[in-house]
């Protein structure tokens, strides 16, 4: 039986999209050596940069060496009333071990004590969000083997000031107080891939990258993810169903279930061939996302 295909957009209730970003790189140039974006601040590419026009989560990306890669920013001075801000983009790792590997961050140098904000993964396979706020450093860890090399993930750090949050993939891996305004060093530089001098190289692809003058909510922070997969989601019943549960294909793979809101239901990390079974919470439509180093699949509703 076939099964017709509908845009994502209607099957989804999300609310409204709020103020977007102070500065947003999608980075889907392709060639040259500017990475524009809206908003000024137009990026430099530096140490060997390149583009991969199709590679990216979406579109294209640009590709780090892990070596001196980076791309200059300049200030991207965010100060706010309440120090206020948010971080967002899209990352796939060669790997994720060994040194720490700097994805976004304005710093006046080396040390932890010289970053006045930064997203980077760390030793362990974890993912980190640190601040400098008030004259105080203040960091999120995820857990090690949070991550895993060939795998894109939505990444966002959001800080309210009075409260730091950082998300993968949507679901909240932790928070932690902080307070005060973030803006020392106001004309320090920022940079993607790696601190400014090339130090903490990531090895591997970013794409979409956005700062926000605010904290992003729960709800806008699912409405990034979401808006940025497939476009299309097939009518139930689903074939990557068996039973009531997901089938999961051989590898490693990530297995997010969302209701009609956009609100997550559900997450894990899944060595396959599995049958992860699903909620029992509730009845009505369920979007199921698998994805793996094969790729995304697409987006599916599935009736319960």
């Amino acid at each position: 039986m076939k099964y017709a295909s509908i845009p994502l957009a209607l099957a989804m209730h999300l609310c409204a999209q709020a103020q977007g970003p102070l500065f947003h790189w999608p980075l889907d140039e392709g060639t040259g050596s500017v990475a524009h974006a809206w908003g000024g601040s137009n990026g430099t590419l530096a140490g060997g940069v390149t583009w991969s026009p199709t590679g990216g989560h979406h579109q294209g990306c640009a590709r780090f060496d892990g070596v001196d890669d980076r791309i200059l920013l300049g200030p991207c001075d965010i100060t706010t009333g309440n120090g206020a801000f948010s971080l967002s983009l899209w990352a796939k790792a060669d790997f994720v071990t060994g040194m720490d590997r700097t994805l976004i961050a304005k710093s006046t140098g080396p040390n932890a004590s010289d970053q006045v904000w930064a997203i980077a993964f760390v030793s362990g396979s974890g993912l980190r969000f640190r601040l400098r706020a008030a004259g105080n450093a203040y960091a999120i860890n995820t857990g090690p083997s949070s991550l895993f090399g060939g795998q894109w993930y939505h990444i966002v750090g959001s800080y309210d000031g009075a409260q730091m949050r950082l998300y993968l993939n949507g679901s909240l891996m932790g928070s932690a107080n902080a307070s005060g305004l973030t803006g020392l060093n106001p004309q320090s530089p920022a940079s993607i891939g790696a601190l400014s001098t090339g130090a903490q190289p990531f090895s591997g692809w970013i794409d979409d990258v956005r700062i926000y003058d605010r904290a992003l909510s729960d709800a806008e922070v699912m409405e990034l993810l979401m808006e940025q997969m497939s476009t299309t989601i097939t009518e139930a019943p689903s074939p990557a169903l068996v039973d009531g549960a997901v089938n999961v294909p051989s590898g490693m793979h990530l297995i997010t279930i969302h209701d009609p809101l956009g609100r997550l239901l559900h997450a894990a990390r899944v060595q396959g061939p599995a049958l992860l079974p699903l909620p029992t919470d509730g009845l009505g439509l369920l979007l199921i996302g698998i994805e793996g180093q094969e790729g995304r699949s697409t987006v599916r509703t599935v009736l319960r």
